[in-house]
């Protein structure tokens, strides 16, 4: 595997200080029951797939659970991995079935299945089946996320393409994802 170049990983760092701002912010500005959350920094992961690559956006995704992991205990670093890891996965490979998908139809699929991710490991980690009770609110719960996320990388799009780490910073894996904006 090719490693990162300096300017990647200056820029991937200001990346991911973007997702604990947006993070802390949003644990700070918007209890939720549960310990749910809104999901705003996965607006940057959602970025960072689209117009850095897959191989940037598992970086980010790895080292947001990592830091997870460090600062909340390894049950909550194990449901931020397995639900962002799957949430990457899903907008991937719909990304790339489908041409024209749309952000919001992506971040609405995403938040879903991070949700689902999130509630199958805290099933099997509960040795129960009786969590799944709470599908329907999660699936809600992630089609409201999802549809914010997209509403936010609507908006921010604009200022990111002039970030001056934006331009020319090419991660090189062939492998990011381009889709209509709608």
């Amino acid at each position: 595997m090719k490693k990162f170049t300096a300017l990647q990983i200056t820029t991937l760092g200001l990346m991911l200080s973007m997702i604990f701002v947006l993070s802390t912010l949003e644990g700070a500005l918007f209890p939720l029951p549960f310990h749910m959350r809104f999901g705003l920094s996965n607006v940057v992961t959602m970025y960072a797939l689209f117009f850095m690559g897959k191989r940037a956006a598992l970086t980010l995704t790895a080292m947001k659970s990592l830091s997870v992991l460090l600062t909340r205990g390894p049950i909550a670093g194990l449901l931020s991995l397995s639900g962002g890891m799957l949430s990457l996965l899903a907008i991937a490979l719909l990304a790339t079935a489908w041409r024209g998908a749309s952000y919001f139809l992506l971040s609405v699929a995403g938040a879903v299945t991070h949700n689902m991710a999130q509630l199958a490991v805290a099933s099997w980690l509960a040795s129960t089946n009786l969590l799944f009770f709470l599908l329907p609110l999660m699936a809600g719960a992630g089609i409201l996320a999802g549809s914010l996320t997209a509403v936010l990388l609507r908006v921010v799009m604009p200022l990111f393409k002039n970030l001056p780490f934006d331009r020319g910073v090419s991660f090189g894996d062939g492998q990011s994802t381009r889709v209509s904006r709608t």
